[in-house]
């Protein structure tokens, strides 16, 4: 399993044939936001196109459900249902909740993201266990549930990495349609197994197209891709509802697909609170 610790934590309370999946890396992809930390320090992202990307993502909150499908080498599928909680603080950071619903063997799982200063907090429950466990920064690159994303991943989805520089690159082409071009480098303190991620987002609409991620010495580890043909608008808003990650180190691909997804519902601060976990109150 891709996480050793968790199996054999699980061995050891009894319950290991109850998580079967091994958790995945931090793009459980639920490509909502824009995967571009707009709220990095930028150096040189011209004004334009910053409020051109913004456009594209909800004011406060929003919530997902998804279907997570993927083959591993050796042609094996798994599929994920998950609905996914979204909310922006005050102070500008952002929390997140994972709430698992299939396959059975993780149903009413929950993974959290707080967005702190200077460390973000990542909590799991596991019905199984009962407990709530807190996943430390060296655990951040861990697959979740045997996905092609990593818990970094995830929050890069989620515009959850303050902790980086951001540029603007010169324009390219994706499919032959002009995109922007856009690098966000991670800090040192960040513990980031990522030397950068560059981002391509379509000028006419500044809706995703593609997203490289880059290990130390600028290779090339993971490619998400957003299917054009699968935009829609949602209250206004341009929202890719299909994705796909290539993990071209392990040869596995994941697909993302949106099923729904509801912008700036009422979304209560008790649901992204680490002690409702067990019984989270606010959940639908």
């Amino acid at each position: 399993m891709a996480l050793t610790w968790l199996s054999a934590e699980l061995t050891k309370e009894k319950v290991a044939e109850t998580m079967k999946l091994s958790l995945v890396p931090g793009m459980l992809v639920i490509m909502l936001l824009p995967i571009f930390p707009l709220d990095t320090a930028a150096s040189n992202i011209d004004a334009e196109v910053e409020a051109c990307i913004r456009k594209n993502a909800p004011e406060s909150t929003a919530i997902q459900q998804i279907r997570l499908r993927t083959v591993n080498q050796m042609f094996e599928e798994k599929i994920i249902d998950a609905t996914v909680y979204w909310k922006r603080l005050p102070d500008g950071n952002s929390d997140l909740l994972a709430v698992f619903e299939e396959p059975e063997d993780i149903s009413g799982s929950r993974l959290l993201f707080l967005e702190k200063k200077p460390d973000k907090e990542i909590y799991l429950y596991m019905p199984a266990l009962f407990k709530v466990r807190r996943i430390s920064s060296k655990r951040i690159s861990s697959s979740m549930y045997g996905m092609n994303f990593s818990y970094e991943d995830f929050q890069w989805l989620y515009n959850m990495l303050e902790t980086a520089t951001s540029e603007q690159r010169p324009d390219a082409l994706v499919d032959g349609e002009p995109v922007y071009v856009l690098a966000v480098i991670p800090r040192d303190s960040a513990g980031s197994k990522y030397e950068e991620v560059v981002s391509y987002f379509e000028k006419k609409s500044c809706v995703i197209r593609r997203v490289e991620f880059y290990e130390k010495g600028k290779k090339l580890r993971k490619i998400l891709s957003a299917d054009s043909d699968a935009v829609k608008r949602v209250n206004g808003i341009l929202i890719p509802h299909a994705f796909h990650m290539s993990d071209l180190k392990k040869k596995g691909e994941t697909d993302l697909t949106v099923i729904s997804v509801r912008v700036d519902p009422v979304i209560p601060d008790s649901v992204f609170d680490p002690a409702e976990l067990k019984s989270p109150s606010g959940i639908e």
